[in-house]
């Protein structure tokens, strides 16, 4: 910038007040872009509100969005003490009753005593196997037999761990099946050596192989050795390997951990105690779940037709309390397409075939309430029914044509099924699904790529050919939203289109005025130094005004 010497000129020319004005003229473009980039910057804030309610309404849908959603179900016990159950959603709904005897217990073994830690125990190499210890009955000898999915554990015990310390240590440091502490009970160290899995199956066996030449004594390494078919050893057995012992509905059952997923379909359950009566379990569909899954979804819905509303409302032409995104197309055709999806019915349900059928309602404004009482009623009524609403569904005009599964790319939509050649028996099927040959396995054929019915998993079975009727597969509200609000927040979606526009114009308007502050002042040294010229000319004229004034006073005293 060219400095300023001084406000005015010799000829009393206002040289700063008129370059000023004169740069105001030329800095009104950078005022213009200011105001540009603002604007875009709060409608960029507005689209990021827009994703973030967007985003958070997909997140609620997706917990309606599959068939196993509504297969929640909850587990009760009359003794929660003893026994906790989950439930998958396959299992029967109903009563059960369970029995505890026994649980499971994991085998666990004590060394002699030893006055320190640091007691040196001995060399050589000890190997941990696991099995099941029976014992003798009759004529029938005791055995030991391996656990086939458990490998022996091999320590190798030298000069540099040989302590009782170090040999916990080299146990735990094979991070296997096993752990090893020391206990001091009073009258000595005890190495203690606990199976991590119980049951019987996981019951222990520790050979030794001692430096010392004998495997058997109680000194060195074979004072840790425990063989459960001996008459005796050095290892103390503390506590066996048990089974659980329990009884379901009068079955008597012998498991070898207390968590038990294999005995009551679809049921997990957790022993942590014996029960002194019976405890009565009760398997129910979780009607909360649910219930709360549909109330996020509303609420997450109504959150984002709210923030919808404010960003387009229109108060009045010109009127800075008008929504940001007001006008803007892409908003406004993304309302109409929600509340037209909203209203729209399942062409698989039965009963409630719409969000109006279970509660749900939408008010003048928009927004959407729940009735629940109606969805109560709904879901004890018939909650496959409602999940067909809201998750993929199919429906077949061939009742030995079924629906085993579909993508998230399945369209929704009625499709023809044709069979040319039936499956079974090692023999794959062939036939199309909407006229496109389907890949198959078996009897089961699922839609080829390239089109609507992509992914689309049927099972066909019978004895005839030829056309076997149709499939209307819907994808539900919840998996038509989800595709729709995926589509809309994906990275070459509209939402990015538009903000990439927007980042896109503030980087250029951002380069547009870098380039005018770049000329600024080489123009205003411009406008100086014209300034100056004429201010030297109008000094100059103002010196010969003021020489001609005086000549001619001079002339005019002497006629």
């Amino acid at each position: 910038m060219a400095s300023i010497v001084s406000s005015t000129g010799a000829s009393g020319l206002p040289i700063d007040s008129l370059v000023t004005a004169q740069m105001q003229i030329e800095q009104q473009p950078l005022t213009d872009i200011k105001t540009k980039i603002s604007s875009y910057n709060t409608k960029l804030s507005a689209y990021s509100t827009l994703k973030s309610g967007l985003s958070t309404f997909q997140t609620a849908v997706d917990k309606l969005a599959t068939a196993a959603k509504f297969n929640a179900q909850s587990v009760t016990a009359s003794d929660s003490t003893t026994i906790s159950a989950t439930a998958d959603g396959t299992a029967v709904n109903g009563n059960y009753n369970v029995t505890v005897s026994q649980l499971a217990t994991s085998q666990k073994l004590a060394s002699a005593a030893y006055s320190s830690t640091t007691d040196t125990v001995g060399t050589g190499k000890l190997t941990i196997s696991f099995g099941t210890y029976t014992a003798a009955a009759g004529s029938t000898p005791a055995s030991f037999t391996a656990n086939s999915s458990k490998t022996d554990i091999v320590v190798d015990i030298t000069s540099s761990n040989n302590t009782l310390a170090g040999i916990r240590d080299a146990i735990n440091a094979k991070n296997a099946s096993v752990t090893a502490s020391i206990v001091n009970d009073g009258s000595g160290n005890r190495l203690v050596v606990t199976s991590k899995d119980t049951g019987e199956v996981n019951s222990l066996k520790i050979s030794a192989t001692d430096d010392d030449g004998n495997n058997t004594d109680a000194s060195g390494l074979s004072a840790l050795a425990y063989d459960p078919l001996a008459s005796s050893n050095n290892m103390t057995q503390m506590m066996a390997a048990k089974n659980a012992l329990l009884n379901v509905d009068g079955m008597s059952i012998s498991k070898p951990t207390n968590t038990i997923s294999d005995v009551i379909q679809g049921v997990t359950l957790t022993l942590k105690g014996v029960t002194s009566t019976s405890n009565a379990l009760s398997v129910a569909t979780d009607t909360d779940t649910i219930q709360s899954s549909v109330q996020s979804f509303v609420d997450a819905y109504n959150s984002l037709n709210t923030s919808m509303r404010s960003l387009t409302k229109f108060v009045s032409a010109g009127s800075s309390s008008n929504g940001v995104l007001l006008g803007d197309s892409t908003v406004r055709n993304m309302m109409v397409k929600l509340k037209s999806m909203l209203s729209a019915s399942s062409p698989t349900a039965t009963t409630y075939k719409t969000l109006s059928d279970i509660g749900v309602s939408m008010g003048t404004d928009g927004s959407l309430s729940l009735d629940s009482t109606k969805l109560q009623k709904a879901i004890t009524t018939n909650v496959s029914d409602v999940a067909k609403l809201f998750s993929p569904s199919a429906t077949t005009t061939d009742p030995q044509v079924s629906y085993i599964s579909s993508k998230t790319d399945t369209a929704s939509g009625t499709y023809a099924v044709n069979i040319t050649q039936l499956g079974g028996s090692g023999v794959n099927a062939i036939g199309t699904i909407n006229g496109v040959t389907a890949n198959t396995t078996g009897s089961v054929l699922t839609g080829g790529s390239g089109n609507a019915s992509y992914g689309l998993q049927i099972s066909v079975t019978g004895t005839a050919t030829g056309s076997r009727g149709t499939i209307t597969f819907s994808k539900g509200l919840a998996g038509e939203l989800s595709s729709i609000l995926g589509s809309w927040l994906d990275t070459d979606g509209a939402l990015t289109t538009k903000t990439d526009g927007l980042n896109s114009s503030i980087k250029d308007l951002n380069k547009k005025a870098d380039d005018i502050n770049a000329k600024l002042p080489s123009i205003e040294a411009r406008y100086r130094a014209q300034y100056a010229k004429l201010d030297a000319l109008l000094s100059s004229l103002q010196s010969t005004s003021s020489s001609l004034t005086s000549q001619l006073a001079a002339i005019s005293a002497n006629g």
